[in-house]
């Protein structure tokens, strides 16, 4: 009993002196920060984020239109940015005009030298050859058997010497279906028709005539890229190369009010390039009148 008695009286000193540790007292801790409610807490403004800045076109960029019946690549190459598309378009007669693809070829590699030469109002587009497969199998015709500066729709112009035909003309001979089985049959044809679509003057390179030729009727904006580009280059500006011509490129584009013109060289092995560069030059010189004119 003595030790029951003592055992209890040391427990409730223990806890005695436990109960002040164990009992919080509230008055003690720090109070919460509060915010009135009229007061209403001003968040930093996030900076705002500044816009990136456009990134500027390169200035030269190469363009598959597409592929030929055969499979080989038809490419354009572009130049600038301008408003007025101005198309140069070589090698419709494949291997037998091949220095018009070494003319555009050329052409090529001097704006890509000289960007500063392009007019800004232009964007220049050069397509070295429409007619891959004849070129590479050194023949007039495509593979299969049509002349690809026949093949246009011309029949609307007003001018019904130039109407498409099936059987066609050209300076070796006179050849039964070489037009095609009708306007646009071929597969190059119609993607040069799409591509030019949105053009304002074009002009495509033959040879071996020496002269220039206005599209369509001879009239309106034809007539004066011609007149330009036969100064300029010091070709002979002509009314006809001597034989019919049926279904021609720039007869279409021509009645489509587009400023068309062929231009001729002088023989078949040279490209020519410094008097085309300076027939290049004084179109893009005189292109607001060009354009402007009705036609």
């Amino acid at each position: 009993m003595r030790y029951r008695a003592l055992f209890v009286l040391f427990f409730m000193s223990v806890v005695g002196c436990a109960a002040p540790w164990r009992t919080t007292n509230s008055s003690l801790l720090p109070s919460p920060t509060l915010v009135p409610p009229t007061q209403s807490l001003t968040l930093p403004t996030p900076t705002p984020r500044q816009s990136l800045p456009s990134p500027t076109p390169q200035f030269h960029e190469r363009r598959l239109l597409g592929y030929s019946q055969e499979g080989r690549p038809i490419v354009a190459h572009r130049f600038g940015w301008g408003k007025v598309k101005v198309a140069l378009v070589g090698d419709i007669h494949g291997g037998t005009e091949e220095n018009t693809y070494r003319l555009m070829v050329a052409i090529v590699s001097y704006y890509q030298k000289n960007p500063d030469q392009l007019s800004p109002q232009v964007t220049l587009w050069v397509i070295p050859t429409i007619n891959p497969d004849g070129l590479a199998q050194e023949t007039r015709l495509n593979s299969r058997g049509v002349d690809l500066n026949r093949n246009a729709d011309t029949d609307q112009d007003g001018c019904p010497e130039n109407d498409w035909s099936p059987d066609i003309f050209h300076s070796e001979e006179h050849l039964r279906g070489g037009g095609g089985k009708y306007p646009f049959s071929e597969v190059e044809t119609r993607i040069l028709r799409d591509f030019l679509v949105d053009a304002q003057v074009v002009i495509s390179y033959h040879s071996q005539a020496g002269l220039v030729l206005a599209g369509g009727c001879g009239e309106g904006p034809s007539r004066q890229l011609a007149h330009l580009l036969a100064e300029a280059t010091g070709y002979e500006e002509a009314e006809s190369i001597g034989y019919p011509v049926t279904g021609s490129i720039v007869d279409y584009l021509a009645f489509q009010g587009v400023a068309a013109a062929e231009v001729e060289l002088t023989n078949k092995s040279e490209t020519e390039l410094e008097r085309n560069l300076e027939g290049i030059e004084a179109v893009m010189e005189s292109i607001e009148e060009i354009v402007s004119r009705e036609y």
